[in-house]
Parts: structure tokens; sequence; C-alpha cells
């Protein structure tokens, strides 16, 4: 409880000053209300195979009924999410909690100013209580809730508690600057391995079922040329997504399935290992075109962090969008003579460099000091 009073506080002093309201919380007539009660199919009750049929076209209904009105917004208690470290899922959907009515509150001000907030994560002891009504849904610019008088806006210690796009060591210009361009994809796409488990790709949008890649029809090819980095893509190790298996995805070209995640309109989560075998792949590929072009031209490319975020997955983008503020570009996937491990970021002149696992350091050199992305973020807060 202590918790929630630094909050309501911390949030009253954040508001006063704007003017007293006093309108009440109004219907909005356009708002999606929470979904319709089950009601019995009609299947041919004759046959096995027609009530199969039956009970399977009122599930396919149900599904897409559920992923339309997400959009927008429905109705239900904390209790019915699942709770991750940073977020909420709901039926394997990742969702923002808003139109939370805190009855407990009795300045009305407060009370509406945090009605018209977005959630990411449990910021307070008013979102803690199973019992609590809250609406959810899973497209930012669509919400819309009974009560609403203007588009909710991102709560500023919900981006602090998961660091949205390193929130925490931001001033307040650029904190503003980011709580104002909030993007529920970013924030998906930066936890994807906690809201999508697993040893396999998923590719999840707004308004569609989340499923495993495998699931999308494939076709025959598994190799070829990436239409976006222009990687000939190698075979047996499933990086190449023709256009035929991309359409489903939002691709209107041949990719390779780093370039397919960032192209993709919506959230193409990769296993971290396998994410970072491509990226270590083409990188190492594309070092081979560069060095010719090098040699032709006498000129060597500069280090840059546009190119070292182009060629990471997307998990490692919120630890370069933080670097970028302090250090110049490092080295991609450096290695060492006479030693088996690489960095995936490395900076020679320092002798420093960033590895995937603790267990990496077990194959490199001593004399450099190496941290783990994992630890890198957590020293940055």
């Amino acid at each position: 409880m202590g918790r929630w009073s630094r909050h309501l506080e911390a949030l009253t002093q954040a508001i006063s000053g704007m003017g007293a309201s006093s309108a009440d919380q109004s219907d909005d007539d356009t708002a999606v209300q929470d979904l319709p009660e089950d009601e019995a199919g009609a299947a041919d009750e004759d046959t096995p195979a027609g009530e199969a049929l039956a009970e399977a076209s009122e599930d396919a209904a149900q599904i897409s009924s559920l992923e339309q009105a997400l959009i927008q917004g429905m109705e239900v208690t904390l209790g019915d999410l699942d709770q991750t470290e940073h977020g909420w899922m709901y039926r394997g959907h990742p969702v923002m909690v808003f139109a939370v009515d805190v009855a407990a509150v009795e300045d009305q001000q407060v009370r509406r100013e945090f009605f018209h907030r977005v959630h990411l994560a449990s910021c307070c002891g008013a979102l803690e209580d199973p019992a609590q009504v809250v609406w959810i849904g899973t497209a930012r610019e669509a919400l819309a809730a009974p009560g609403l008088e203007q588009a909710p806006h991102a709560c500023e210690y919900c981006l602090a508690k998961v660091n949205h796009r390193g929130y925490r060591s931001l001033g307040p210009r650029d904190r503003s600057r980011v709580a104002a361009g909030f993007s529920f994809h970013w924030h998906v796409n930066q936890y994807a391995q906690e809201f999508f488990p697993g040893e396999s790709p998923h590719f999840w949008a707004p308004g569609k079922l989340p499923q495993q890649l495998d699931m999308i029809d494939s076709g025959e090819a598994d190799q070829g040329t990436c239409g976006v980095c222009e990687w000939p893509v190698p075979a047996d190790h499933g990086w190449f997504i023709p256009v035929e298996r991309g359409a489903a995805l939002g691709l209107a070209i041949d990719s390779c399935i780093l370039c397919a995640q960032q192209q993709a309109m919506g959230v193409l989560t990769l296993p971290e290992e396998q994410a970072l075998a491509a990226s270590q792949a083409r990188c190492e590929a594309l070092r081979k075109g560069t060095a010719v072009a090098e040699a032709d031209t006498g000129e060597e490319t500069e280090r840059d962090w546009t190119r070292v975020r182009r060629q990471l997955p997307l998990s490692w983008h919120p630890l370069c969008e933080q670097l970028e503020r302090k250090l110049s570009a490092p080295v991609l996937f450096h290695r060492f003579t006479g030693y088996e491990g690489v960095a995936v970021l490395a900076w020679p002149e320092h002798r420093r460099g960033i590895i995937a696992t603790d267990e990496e350091r077990n194959r490199l050199p001593e004399g450099w000091d190496f941290w783990t992305m994992r630890s890198v973020l957590g020293s940055l807060g």
C-alpha cells in the first residue's frame, strides 16, 4: 500500500496546476465492448464429423472475435491476465492495460488522470489487485473505452520500470520525447522471448493469432538472395523466407530471417542462439564483399552504429540504442587469433567486448574485459 501511496502522491504533484474539471466520465459509443458469451453452435448432430466441423467453426469465430476486440480494447479484471516480468498476456496476446478506474481515489482529477494512462507493467499497488477492472488492448493508436475523453498516454512510471528505450537514463526532454512516441511494438520486441518463449520463431501482430513461423506455409525454397540486404542465404538453416511465405508476415520480397524481423508487419521473435548465428553468418559474408571493395578503392569502411543495428537481431537493439549515446561504434563479431570465441560487440582499442553468454568467456583471451548483453543492460538500469 505504501508504494501505491507514493505513486499517488507523485501523480497528484504532477497534475497540480492543471485546473479542476467537473466533467463526469461518460460512455463512449464507439468503444468495443467485451466479447459476447459463447453461444451454442449450429452443428449437424447427426454425425461426429458434423459436430467436429461445427465446433471448429465456433472456435474460429471466437478467435476472430477476440483478435478484433483486442485491437481497440475489451474489459477484463487483472486476475484474467497472465503477468510476465515486463508485461501482461491475455490468451496468448501481449496486451496494454488502460482505462483503470481506481474507486479508492477520492480526488477526481487524479482519478481521471490515472484513467487516461497506458500501462505496460504493474507499476503500483492499484495494478496488483486481481479484482481490479481494467481495459486491455493491442493496438496503441486504436485504444478506446467508455469514459476516455482523449487518447490515453503512456505511464511514465511504467516506462521507467521496464526502462523503455533507456528511459531511466534520459533527461527530462528526452523522456518527454520517448513518452510521446511510445511504441507498444517496440516494447513487445524488446521482451519478445519473455512474451513468446520457445525454440521456434513466432509471429504476432494486433488482430492476428500468435503462431509459430513453421506453421506458415513455407513452400519448397530453402535458400536464395535476400532482397533487402542482398545476402546469399545458405540452405539448411531456415534463414530464408521466400516472398510466398513472407506474405503472411507482410513482406513483399524474398528476405533473410533477420531482415524479415525488421520489415515484418508485426512482431517476429527469433530464439537468441538462432538469431545470433544467422547474424554472424550474414555479417561475415557481407564483410568479405566489403573487404574486396575496400581493396579496390583503398578506403576502409568506417564503423557506425547504423550498420551495427542493421546487422544485429532486434533483441540487441535496446542495448545498441543506449550504448550509442556513450560510445563509438564497435566491431561486430570480433574474432581472436588462436581462440574459438567471438565477441558480438568489441572495442579493440579499449580491450572491451560484449558477449552472448557467460560461457563464451572460457573461449576468449585474458586481458580483455567481457560483459554479457544482460549484464550491461542491468548496469545501465
